[in-house]
């Protein structure tokens, strides 16, 4: 039940066909980065004006659900640089997340626990799931 409920969720976010498989990140069409909460982390995504994600099982059901990041370019400084929820419109606490153009990644340095999810790239054609990495048991 609620697989379908995720779903069909980020079918509605992204106007595309997700399984569960890849909200998990087990299906082999959708690429998983492990990181760790205060460390940095390289998603590789093609050059774009804004990256959207989805954020669940948050403590804070405010942090959960669409954000979108819209990337700096001179003319957008009062609404760029940071994720906002896409239905409230308000920021939400996030690492420092910049787009590097030379290594073609979206970037996020001191990651938070809110910045663990499915990102996508502005138009939905590219995904990938950033996970906490498992405790190591130290």
């Amino acid at each position: 039940m609620i697989l379908l409920f995720l779903s069909t969720f980020v079918v509605a976010v992204f106007g595309g066909f997700i399984t569960g498989d890849e909200l998990s990140g087990t299906n082999t069409g959708v690429a998983t980065t492990f990181a760790k909460v205060g460390g940095n982390v390289e998603i590789k995504f093609p050059q774009g004006a804004n990256y959207r994600r989805v954020i669940i099982n948050q403590a804070d059901p405010a942090l959960n659900g669409p954000q979108i990041y819209r990337v700096c370019n001179g003319k957008n400084k009062k609404t760029c640089g940071f994720w906002e929820n896409a239905q409230t419109k308000k920021k939400v606490p996030s690492g420092t997340t910049t787009y590097n153009k030379t290594k073609k990644a979206l970037i996020i340095k001191k990651m938070k626990k809110s910045d663990f999810g499915l990102y996508t790239t502005g138009n939905g054609q590219i995904f990938r799931t950033v996970e906490e990495s498992p405790a190591t048991g130290k």
